[in-house]
This record gives structure tokens, sequence and C-alpha cells, in this order.
């Protein structure tokens, strides 16, 4: 069997290392083991062999795991969007235990998140719009669709800016007391919370840096 057949299994590997889908990572691993498997069988490297069908019979137990997950738990057609565009790394089990976690909330013109201080919740927009100010200067509004008060649950550091509601506003509120008890009893779960955050803070930045960039033509101009 040719060399380079070995390294499409360690290139599947690699793949499966860089999705945030569970069942599309542990299929990609199998399918890399079988054929790591499969080269080594032909080579004569039995232990290899060996470690390799381990492997693949354990991700094997896991696809099954996931596929009866995602068979017998439905999320709810209103919850669609949310969990395809924030939590596409979880299970539709593990989505609807977070989600269970917080409660969906209307606030008016409420300070969501103070800066200096770490925030009592973490909060994800749902409707409405919230003013992000740093030492009394704006620095964006953030539309729904975005965590407010993430990066202080990250860190375990204080806000560095403030965050109030433009108007009347509908979150989703997780109190960071039940985060931080997810994170002790429930690590796996945790991660992946870390993960849905963590792509929110990204599309965050970029969207301030584009504010930014649009601003200093105009600046310039006059």
């Amino acid at each position: 069997m040719p060399y380079y057949f070995v390294n499409i299994g360690y290139l599947l590997v690699l793949c499966a290392f860089l999705v945030r889908d569970m069942l599309l990572l542990r299929s990609l691993l199998l399918t890399a083991q079988l054929i790591v498997a499969l080269f080594s069988y032909t080579e004569g490297l039995y232990t290899t062999v060996t470690w390799n069908i381990i492997f693949a019979t354990i991700n094997v137990a896991w696809i099954v795991i996931l596929l009866r997950a995602r068979r017998e738990v439905r999320i709810p057609d209103d919850l669609r969007e949310v969990y395809h565009r924030h939590f596409p790394a979880m299970s539709p089990a593990e989505f609807l235990q977070f989600w269970r976690l917080g409660s969906l909330q209307t606030l008016r013109d409420s300070s969501l998140v103070k800066a200096d201080t770490q925030p009592p919740a973490l909060y994800l927009l749902m409707r409405g719009s919230a003013r992000v100010t740093r030492d009394g200067s704006a620095v964006t509004t953030l539309p729904a669709g975005y965590f407010l008060g993430e990066m202080s649950l990250l860190t375990g550091r204080p806000a560095n800016a403030d965050v109030d509601a433009d108007g009347e506003v509908e979150a989703m509120v997780w109190p960071t007391r039940d985060l931080l008890a997810l994170r002790d009893r429930n690590a796996a779960l945790w991660i992946r919370v870390q993960s849905a955050i963590g792509y929110d803070l990204v599309a965050k930045v970029q969207r301030v840096d584009q504010r930014a960039t649009s601003v200093r033509p105009s600046l310039a101009v006059s």
C-alpha cells in the first residue's frame, strides 16, 4: 500500500480537530483510525493496528451515543436558529440542558454590565440592542444575537466596559453563579459553552474593528 495513504489518515485527524460538531469530529477520527489500521496491517505493524482498532471501537460507541441523543431530543422550532448559530458544538441534549439554566427576561433601559465589576449574569440578546461604552465614550452598539458579559465569565476579571440596554430588550439570562456551578460539575459541557462564547467574541471584535475602520476616513476628510 502506498505510504501517502497513511498521510490521508493523519490529515483526517487534523480536520477532526478543526471542526466544532462532535458527531463530525468522531466520524473523521473513526475514518482516520481505520485507514491507519489498514495501512499498518499491510506493513506488519500489528501493535499500531491493535491500538487503532481500540480507538476506532471507542469512537463507534460515541457515534452511536451522539446519534441516539440527536434522534431522541428535539430542539423546539423557535430555538433552532439560536442553536445552529451559537451552539453547534453541543448535542441537542446538551444545548437544552444549558438553555434551561437561564431565563428569558424583558429589560428596559437597564444597566447590564458595569465596568470594573463582575457581571451578575451572562446575557444573550434575543431582541433589541445594547450600547457599549468605555470611560463615557461610545464603543459600539450590539444588535440581537450577541453575548454580553462573556469576557469576565471567561477570564474571571471585572468588565472593562459598560453595557446598557438601548430601550426595551429581550435577553436570555444565565446567572454567573449557576454557570460557575456548571463549570465545576460538568467540564465537558463547560468547554462547549466556552467555545460558543469564544466564537461570539471573535465576531464582536471584528465588528468593533470594522466600525473603527469606517470612522477613520470620515475623520480624515473633516
